[in-house]
């Protein structure tokens, strides 16, 4: 019986030792298996219309799913960064130094102005247009250092894409049969384990539709507001507030509400007023009125848990955290649920 419990012991400790080393050679691609599985989940809906069509033909299907994510979200998101991508060089060569005169007038002009109104709060004019000027060069700097971090990611960035889709394939063609082995294999219970899996494609689902609507709707309404202000590069700062509005609340709000008030500083009153009204109105409401109906109602979690998960996953994992942050939190409350039930019994059983 002792020499039992020690081959036991022994075979889960190698166990353990064995998966830690298996998750060490791939942390590289931890995130592509991860967003393979975020895509198996969110297109399984297709997965299945394409199943119906091609009469349970699973490799077709998954391949004809591939296509069409492919098609209606990655060449998209392609012609958009490739605008974006021209506007940021753009952005980075008027906040040059080496810049045309015309625009460094302009610029210096519009220092002036702001200048006017600071000087009542005790700030001097040369003070003020120095401390600019050194703010304009670090920024000119950044965006060329991360051009350049950007260049050389390039290749990696393209390697876990096409390992995220080879992946994906085989999410999508054996997704069921993955399920019922870790069903079986987790050592939780059936029911319990059924529950833990709905929650999180429950909590998956949610997240990403409701942040992707929510974004793409306050990013295309920032992007007007900033084209008829006449503010240069709208597609620009459209993307850069869809990506923000992964933060509830104040995300988009960290681009328009500088804006608007930069204008008003610099003499645009009514393009101004036209941001920050917008902003204020139309796109914080949104906000207000989208997400608690598209996030927080299907995954079941009060808004300040999908707060606080949302920014602890973002600091946490990156951009990826929108979608782990709120993940953990699912679970967190499910397991608690568990527990409560678990004890409840024992309560009504032992007293």
């Amino acid at each position: 019986m002792q020499f039992k419990k020690i081959q036991q012991s022994f075979f889960f400790g190698l166990l353990a030792l064995v998966s830690l080393s298996f998750l060490f050679i791939i942390h590289d691609f931890l995130m592509p298996i991860f967003w393979a599985i975020v895509f198996a989940i969110l297109f399984n809906p297709l997965q299945q219309k394409w199943l119906s069509v091609t009469k349970k033909r699973a490799s077709f299907s998954s391949f004809l799913t591939i296509v069409t994510i492919l098609l209606i979200v990655f060449v998209p998101l392609s012609i958009v960064g490739s605008l974006v991508l021209k506007e940021s060089v753009d952005f980075y060569q008027q906040l040059s130094t080496t810049n045309t005169e015309g625009v460094q007038i302009d610029f210096l002009e519009k220092i002036t102005v702001v200048s006017r109104y600071l000087e009542d709060f005790g700030v001097e004019e040369a003070e003020f247009k120095e401390r600019v000027t050194a703010w304009g060069g670090q920024a000119s700097r950044w965006l060329a250092s991360q051009a350049v971090v950007f260049g050389q990611s390039t290749f990696s960035v393209i390697v876990q894409f096409f390992v995220m889709i080879y992946i994906l394939f085989f999410m999508l063609r054996d997704g069921p049969a993955i399920e019922k082995w870790l069903i079986h294999i987790l050592p939780l219970g059936d029911h319990k384990e059924r529950r833990l899996f709905a929650r999180f494609v429950s909590t998956t689902r949610a997240v990403i539709k409701g942040t992707l609507v929510i974004g793409i709707i306050q990013g295309a309404i920032g992007g007007i507001l900033f084209w008829v202000a006449g503010i240069k590069g709208a597609v620009l700062w459209a993307v850069l507030m869809t990506l923000l509005s992964v933060i509830p609340a104040v995300g988009p709000a960290l681009v328009w509400l500088p804006a608007g008030i930069l204008l008003l500083l610099t003499g645009s009153l009514w393009q101004g007023i036209l941001i920050l009204a917008g902003g204020a109105v139309i796109i914080s409401l949104i906000d207000n009125i989208l997400r608690p109906r598209l996030v927080g109602k299907d995954t079941q979690m009060p808004d300040t848990f999908i707060l606080i998960s949302t920014l602890g996953g973002l600091s946490i994992f990156g951009i990826t955290g929108f979608v782990i942050g709120p993940i953990v939190a699912g679970f967190f409350i499910a397991m608690w649920h568990m527990f409560e039930e678990q004890y409840r019994r024992e309560l009504e059983l032992h007293g």
